[in-house]
Order: C-alpha cells, then structure tokens, then sequence
C-alpha cells in the first residue's frame, strides 16, 4: 500500500480485502433449502449448445421421477424463453410469501428466467450489477421441494459464475464442450474454476461431437476426435458423455420443445439423455 501511496501521480490509495474462499458449508438460503442438490450446467466458451444440453438434462431427470427446477443465469443473452415455449412472461408473486415470486413451469418443471420478467429489454449492465441481479432472482424464488435444480450457467469464469458459486451451495457441475482445441483450452479454465471453488465436476460432455448421415452408420467426427480423454486422465474426471450433431434438436429448441419430450422414448438421443441424467443422479 505505501509503495503504492509514493507513485506521483497516485492522490489516494483505498484497500478493500476480497473475502476469503469458504471451505466449509455456506448457510443455506432460505429459498433453496428444500432444494437436494444443485447442478451447474457449464461451459467456458459459448455456442457449444450448453443450454439444449440443460434444458434436455433437466426434463431427463424430471421424466426419472425427480423434482426439478432450471434456472437460465444468463441475463445477456437468456436460453430459457426460447427453448420452452410458454405464453406465460412477467412476474407473480407468491401468495403465501409476498416477497417471493413464482417460478414458471413446463411439463412439471420448474423454470425462472431474467428472460421471462425483463419483456425483451436488452441487458446493459456491468458486472458487478449483473451477479447481483442474477442472486437476487434465484433466491428470491419459491422453489418449493425439489430433487434438483439445474442452473443454466453463462458461459465464461467471469462475475456471475464465480458469485452464483460463492453464495449458494452448488452440489456439482457438468461441463459442456466440443471436439475442437480452443474449446478443450477453455475447458480447464472452467475445470481451475470450479476446483477453487469447492464445486466438484461431475462430468464433461462433448456436444456436436459426431455425424452419423442417412444410411451411414458410421460417426462421422466433422470436428476431429476431441480431447475428452486427455480431460478425464489429465483431472480424473468419472463419467464422460458424447451427444451427436442432430438437425432435430437445433429445430425443436427453435420451436421451444425438448427433445426429450417432443420425440418418442425410444428415440437414441432420448435414451442417451436418461443415460447422462441417470449417470448424474447416481453420483
């Protein structure tokens, strides 16, 4: 600080400590404290398809039987309005606690959003201003009794990821990447993240990672072969999960139908989400 203090052209020198990382168990908020365990569907770099990935997670569960809520932490740019198609937008208020809102709901799960109270209005605000926002939401929802909740993580190590991690307890993360190097560099970014954190991983998942075509049943991996094995062996990572390029999931996540419900049980990408879902909830 002195050093600091004896630059010339420094007028004034204000030192504010950053808390310390907790180790122990955070107080759990009042909200959440029905909720079991919490899942942060994460990836370090955008348009890897992590939010198809956690809103078809999410159903896969709720479809097992569980008790499942999602939440889209992305203020900038919300999934959640797009990839469930509801009518229903704005707040409402929970009756029984006033200061409390409602949650959507989908099929029987459970679904809040900025996307869903802010009308369209675009999101212009720092950082800072972001993560508080994003807290604030999540906690002041009714979630009632739920098996899991799914957060739709924004994509990066910035503000809102790290601050979603300290002040609730995450019970682990699921990243999601593609087969290609500067995903996989990002990656361990994501990895170091959650390590510091205290957040375990429980799992990375190659989306895009191949092409089967029409009478081919060979995989075709447009985007090389992908490094999830150097992943696993490089951080011990227990479960690793491929998902296919399928033009079917791009257009019904535009029509705001999961796949996992818009297309029949017996559908490979549905059985390979109850694969994923089942692999989670086991851990």
């Amino acid at each position: 600080m002195n050093k600091v203090s004896n630059i010339p052209w420094v007028k004034e020198v204000k030192v504010k400590m950053a808390p310390k990382e907790a180790t122990a168990q955070k107080p759990k908020v009042e909200s959440l404290q029905k909720i079991k365990h919490i899942l942060a569907v994460s990836s370090c770099k955008g348009g890897v398809g992590k939010s198809t990935v956690a809103i078809n997670l999410a159903f896969s569960m709720s479809k097992l039987g569980k008790k499942v809520g999602i939440f889209d932490a992305d203020v900038y740019g919300p999934s959640l309005p797009t990839l469930v198609h509801t009518e229903e937008y704005g707040l409402r208020a929970d009756l029984e606690e006033p200061d409390k809102i409602l949650p959507h709901e989908y099929d029987g799960v459970k679904a809040m959003s900025y996307g869903f109270v802010s009308k369209g209005q675009r999101a212009i605000m720092r950082g800072p201003m972001v993560s508080g926002l994003i807290t604030q939401l999540i906690k002041n929802t009714s979630w009632g009794e739920l098996d899991f909740l799914v957060l739709d993580m924004p994509p990066g190590t910035g503000d809102i990821a790290i601050t979603l991690c300290q002040e609730i307890n995450i019970s682990a993360a699921l990243i999601v990447t593609t087969p290609q190097k500067l995903a996989y560099v990002d990656v361990i970014k994501g990895l170091e993240m959650f390590d510091s954190l205290k957040v375990p991983t429980v799992g990375i998942l190659e989306n895009m990672s191949y092409f089967i075509c029409d009478g081919c049943e060979k995989k075709h991996r447009i985007y090389g072969l992908g490094y999830t094995d150097q992943i696993i062996q490089q951080f011990g990572i227990k479960n690793a999960f491929e998902i296919p390029i399928l033009p079917e999931l791009s257009q019904l996540s535009d029509e705001g139908a999961p796949a996992v419900l818009a297309l029949p049980e017996s559908v490979e990408i549905v059985q390979r989400y109850k694969h994923i879902a089942e692999s989670i909830i086991l851990e």
